[in-house]
């Protein structure tokens, strides 16, 4: 099992995409954070730790989407899945592996990209650590979504459609959406309906977790000031932990079902 996850690691290394992945986030890194340096008035209008987010929270998800269920899509496309089923190792496994393979390989590169970044910009440790935590997350979650995305594409071009479109949905139509939603509940009820709601979007959740945690807890106002406590709160850190966790777990479980059934 060790020598297969090796081996899987060492072929992430190799996909361009991975080192892409790298030179695009120096990129952001640097020249946002330079940006708050050169133009002291940057920092107090925009707020750059905010920016940082913002722009971890589009570009990241769907980066991660497209990769997983890509990969995933190539494999039905060419037919692998089935020499796959052939193997002595159960699909879970072979899921787990690849999905593991991904994870540690984005959040390494991801924190070298930090380590270069914090020589040339000058951003609190808490505020570096925040980022991480929070793009960490969103990999996680994407990455087991992007694998049940893919297992159930019929090509990559067929997964590039459902990745693109589940970016869309969960990312910048979900606010919007759950606002317009809630606003049709009676008052009492639009805080468990937030709350459930938010719940079935990971990529609202850790963002909404981590602008608990860098601001004030009444952010999102009054009524929602007992949830935004709980998360910025030590609870938050193990609440968000079991929810990747049970997420990651289901996802991954729902791709293998679907392998299993090809045919």
């Amino acid at each position: 099992m060790i020598r297969f996850w090796r081996v899987e690691w060492q072929r992430t290394l190799r996909q361009k995409e991975t080192y892409f992945f790298l030179i695009a986030w120096l990129v952001v890194l640097v020249l946002l954070g330079g940006l708050s340096q050169a133009l002291p008035v940057a920092t107090d209008y925009t707020n750059i730790s905010s920016t940082l987010l913002t722009i971890i929270g589009l570009i990241l998800p769907l980066f991660v989407l497209l990769m997983t269920a890509v990969q995933w899509g190539s494999e039905r496309e060419s037919k692998r899945i089935r020499l796959y089923l052939t193997y002595r190792i159960h699909p879970f496994r072979l899921i787990w592996t690849r999905f593991s393979t991904f994870v540690t390989t984005q959040w390494i590169v991801l924190l070298f990209a930090i380590g270069v970044a914090s020589f040339f910009v000058s951003v609190s440790t808490q505020a570096w650590l925040g980022l991480f935590l929070y793009a960490a997350g969103l990999i996680v979650f994407c990455a087991a979504l992007g694998t049940w995305i893919g297992t159930w594409s019929r090509s990559r071009l067929h997964a590039v459609i459902i990745a693109f479109f589940t970016w869309v949905f969960l990312v910048l139509l979900w606010p919007t959406l759950l606002v317009t939603i809630v606003s049709f509940f009676p008052y009492d009820s639009q805080l468990t309906t937030m709350i459930v709601s938010t719940l079935l979007n990971g990529t609202e959740l850790l963002r909404i977790f981590m602008t608990a945690r860098l601001a004030v807890p009444d952010v999102f106002g009054g009524l929602f000031e007992p949830f935004m406590s709980v998360l910025a709160g030590g609870r938050g850190i193990l609440l968000i932990a079991s929810y990747l966790v049970l997420s990651s777990c289901l996802f991954l479980h729902l791709a293998m079902r679907r392998m299993t059934k090809e045919e």
